[in-house]
């Protein structure tokens, strides 16, 4: 997983505060997950000030509650370029956050946020925070924890909700390394996800929904091997051999063009089981 001092939170994060909540009755909700957006106590951040400010909430808020030096705050927004005690970019996006946050409306006249100076770094202050990327790493720990306990509608139901909350890739157009490190592991989240489904469905020989699965997979990763593997073996067993070669041959090329490799012996075994109808079950 990512290094937690340059992105979010671990999921089993024993330091981080145990704020977790539904979007209903969250006083800050953000969506990282395609399109970024805040909203503070029901009233949604509709203008950020220029600068860095919004990427300064974004960092401090999937590192809440921790004292993030100014330094590492400054080498996460400007990668690169070396901080000194006289550099006020920091400062500028600071304040500039802070006139966001409170002129944002807030019910009884207490703040939904609050960024606290101490021992030379911020610590971002918040209660009922929900957030898409962390929601679904608990969902995704929800389902596996269900399957351990032999409940598999309620593992489905989590990695399902899983996989609803990715609505695209974690904060696009930021480039900064902590945001590449996050997106990775938020596309690892999610797919998991949908390779749990995809086992359980064949499990359950619900091949219907297991080439669904699969379609999913394909188009958050085109390079998982797997789900071309799956897609074969359902076309090979309701005997649609055009389907099984084409879905070889998709997988060969994406491969090739994309990743200068080769299918798996496996998938190649699979493509000649098929066509010659000694098709063996994949689980």
């Amino acid at each position: 997983m990512p290094d937690t001092h340059a992105t979010g939170r671990a999921p089993h994060d024993a330091n981080a505060p145990d704020d977790a909540c539904t979007s209903d009755d969250a006083a800050v909700e953000v969506r990282c997950l395609g399109d970024f957006s805040v909203t503070l106590q029901g009233t949604p951040v509709l203008k950020w000030r220029a600068g860095k400010a919004r990427h300064l909430f974004q960092y401090l808020v999937m590192n809440r509650g921790r004292l993030m030096l100014r330094e590492h705050l400054y080498e996460a927004l400007w990668p690169g370029s070396e901080w000194t005690p006289t550099s006020s970019s920091l400062k500028v996006a600071m304040h500039a956050l802070r006139q966001v946050l409170r002129t944002e409306p807030c019910g009884q006249g207490q703040p939904a946020v609050t960024i606290e100076y101490r021992d030379h770094g911020y610590i971002l202050h918040a209660d009922r925070v929900w957030v898409d990327a962390e929601e679904m790493e608990r969902h995704l720990e929800g389902g596996a924890l269900a399957e351990r306990r032999g409940d598999t509608a309620a593992a489905t139901a989590h990695y399902w909700q899983t996989v609803t909350l990715y609505r695209g890739e974690f904060l696009p157009g930021e480039t900064t390394d902590w945001v590449t490190e996050q997106r990775e592991w938020t596309r690892s989240t999610v797919l998991r996800a949908l390779h749990r489904l995809r086992e359980l469905a064949l499990r359950d020989a619900e091949y219907a929904e297991a080439t669904q699965y699969c379609r999913q997979i394909l188009d958050v990763d085109p390079y998982q091997e797997e789900a071309y593997q799956t897609l074969m073996y359902v076309h090979g067993k309701r005997g649609e051999l055009g389907s099984v070669k084409s879905w070889h041959d998709v997988c060969a090329r994406r491969l090739s063009q994309g990743l200068d490799a080769q299918p798996a012996p496996r998938t190649r075994r699979l493509l000649d089981d098929a066509l010659h109808g000694r098709l063996a079950p994949l689980m």
